[in-house]
């Protein structure tokens, strides 16, 4: 009698517990946020859509210009929904690749500058 070469088994060690527990469920592998598009670090040095140029001679031309802008000039600021609204899209134009997005960011930025009466004129890119 021949020997069969795959005898079926049933070998259960730690490590494969801990591995099916961390496999997803059907639940799990449903859920579009967590399966489809991982977490992007975000990247400020995206150009703006156009370049913002202030009256002192101040270019701001990507996300970074525009985010310390904001750190230097508005750091004491407790609560203002403009700024808020503004720093919110730039975050959300740095996180994403969308030429939608840092055109609501540029936008959005170039608002606060008016509101603030920094004078800003508006460059080309």
């Amino acid at each position: 009698m021949r020997p069969r070469l795959h005898e079926p088994r049933t070998i259960t060690t730690q490590s494969s517990r801990a591995t099916l527990a961390a496999m997803p469920t059907a639940h799990q592998s449903r859920d579009t946020r967590t399966t489809r598009r991982p977490h992007r670090a975000p990247n400020y040095d995206r150009k703006l859509t156009r370049r913002i140029v202030l009256d002192d001679g101040t270019r701001i031309v990507t996300l970074r210009d525009a985010a310390d802008l904001f750190a230097e000039r508005f750091a004491t600021v407790k609560s203002w929904r403009l700024l808020e609204i503004a720093i919110e899209r730039l975050i959300t134009a740095a996180e994403s690749a969308e030429r939608d997005a840092i055109k609501a960011a540029t936008d959005a930025i170039q608002c606060v500058l008016r509101a603030q009466r920094i004078r800003a004129r508006r460059g080309r890119l």
